[in-house]
């Protein structure tokens, strides 16, 4: 077997920073387990594998290194980019990703790629999972948003909050589902209007760089919250990266931009 794989940098345009995701253009998908051991071996957050249907339509599969995932956004911007740029597509008109999350529509703004995500709003998350937040935050304020989908998220008191928090990724395992937010208001100062950081490691993901999905969540909250329909929006990670999302109702567009790492293949002799 061999297969073509590229490395992209997601939500940066500098080498290094973003978030990497690993991108597989394939005729025909390899067996799920083989897919999964791929992934694990690869060891990114996030591998995407995709299946060209027909002209601009595509077939997208993500996995992390333990499981595959319903929806990644800076995987489908890795893959949308590498698309694009073997010139395999029209950037005139959408390109769509097939998914288990429905259709993707993905559009293009210059350097910028436009993705088109269905919006979760928060529910009350389980007394279980509010209990294992009180332990997490037992010496500072917090207040929970909930969960959306498989994803718990709470806001705390500032950036340098943010910033300064030690996940304890033992007590985050604990909570439901597998990803886990903290949010906060940016800085007055600084050219964006939120940040956050993002944990999964019941996934694999210890924290990821940059999480596109976790904005499907966060951008309705706080475009309510700031009564902004366009946001800036900052992840704070070691590698770190950015975003422009917007609140459009049902949906939520989630802009970005992305830069080729490496290209190689895969060989399994």
């Amino acid at each position: 077997m061999q297969l073509a794989i590229a490395i992209i940098d997601a939500f940066t345009n500098q080498p290094f920073r973003g978030n990497p995701a690993a991108t597989i253009l394939v005729d025909q998908f390899p067996e799920d387990a083989q897919m999964q051991q791929i992934a694990a071996e690869i060891n990114l957050s996030e591998t995407a594998f995709v299946k060209p249907l027909k002209q601009n339509h595509f077939h997208l599969r993500w996995f992390t290194p333990k499981q595959e995932v319903p929806l990644c956004g800076h995987a489908t911007l890795a893959i949308a980019h590498y698309l694009r740029e073997l010139s395999t597509i029209s950037t005139d008109v959408p390109l769509v990703f097939s998914t288990l999350s429905g259709d993707l529509h993905i559009s293009f703004e210059e350097s910028l790629i436009v993705m088109d995500f269905p919006a979760v709003l928060y529910k009350n998350c389980s007394a279980r999972s509010q209990q294992v937040l009180a332990e997490i935050f037992c010496d500072q304020s917090y207040e929970v948003l909930g969960q959306a989908d498989d994803y718990i998220a709470v806001v705390l008191s500032s950036e340098e909050a943010i910033q300064n928090f030690q996940p304890q990724y033992d007590r985050i395992a604990q909570l439901d589902g597998f990803g886990f937010i903290v949010t906060a208001i940016a800085d007055p100062e600084q050219p964006y209007d939120f940040v956050s950081r993002f944990f999964a490691p019941k996934a694999g993901i210890p924290e990821d760089p940059v999480t596109g999905s976790a904005h499907c969540s966060l951008t309705p909250y706080w475009a309510k919250r700031l009564s902004k329909s366009h946001l800036k929006a900052k992840q704070l990670s070691a590698r770190t990266g950015e975003l422009q999302v917007s609140d459009h109702g049902t949906r939520v567009l989630i802009k970005g931009e992305a830069i080729t790492f490496l290209r190689g293949q895969i060989t399994n002799r």
